[in-house]
């Protein structure tokens, strides 16, 4: 049995190169609104299309943004096949994504179980969203939208999910390129500001994250500069 060609699997992704500079609130809140609007003039474009799909842009923008999660792990995915590098075929587990059942309102939080973790990762605490957050209002509108307990707060596929996350990013430089923020930037980009905080720790990360590799965590860590601001302390 062939192996996978090696080189990069997520050409699609990085298309554009991988994005390794973070985002402010501020520019959250531009493609929040763009989001909002794009949601509105596909409501438009598509009221007499069978095959539009009503779907909360602007919550599925928010809950990648704060909670980091991959877009399988909030909009599902079926089983995909992978080889291991002796010749050992395995399949990913199928995931159902955030469904009604697994976010609730306590206090002034939005909680989030989100047990299901790609990558052989286990993540065995709930993720917490504070409900005065911009955005967070989105995502509690995909809550009550969703009709049953089993119901996904964003019934599309992770393809349609990147496409939608992309086209509202999407913006042109000063030197005319066109760029966007594919949606695994936003869990390197919630990572590397949890990182930037001295209070969080690598037990911290591995918690919300589901990481098992102290590795993965050193990547972060190096991102947000955190070892060698330690550095510049013994200057």
């Amino acid at each position: 049995m062939k192996l996978k060609p090696k080189g990069n699997p997520y050409k699609h992704r990085y298309k554009i190169g991988k994005i390794e500079k973070t985002i402010e609130d501020a520019e959250f809140r531009k493609y929040l609104q763009k989001a909002r609007e794009y949601r509105e003039k596909r409501r438009v474009t598509f009221k007499s299309s069978p095959r539009f799909k009503d779907i909360n842009i602007a919550g599925l923008l928010a809950f990648l943004y704060y909670t980091g999660l991959r877009i399988s792990e909030i909009v599902g995915d079926k089983p995909h096949k992978y080889i291991l590098k002796d010749g050992t075929v395995k399949y990913t587990e199928e995931i159902s994504g955030i469904l009604k059942k697994d976010v609730d309102i306590v206090e002034k939080y939005i909680r989030i179980e989100a047990k299901k973790v790609r990558k052989h990762g286990k993540r065995e605490a709930p993720l917490w969203i504070p409900i005065n957050k911009v955005g967070a209002e989105d995502i509690l509108e995909a809550y009550h939208e969703a009709k049953k307990e089993d119901s996904r707060l964003f019934p599309i596929s992770k393809v349609f999910a990147w496409r939608l996350i992309t086209d509202v990013t999407k913006e042109e430089t000063e030197d005319g390129k066109v760029v966007w923020k594919y949606p695994h930037f936003f869990r390197l980009n919630r990572a590397t500001k949890f990182a930037e905080q001295p209070a969080t720790s690598i037990k911290d990360l591995q918690d919300w994250f589901g990481w098992r590799r102290v590795a993965t965590i050193d990547s972060y860590m190096a991102l947000a500069g955190r070892k060698t601001k330690q550095m510049a302390d013994r200057l």
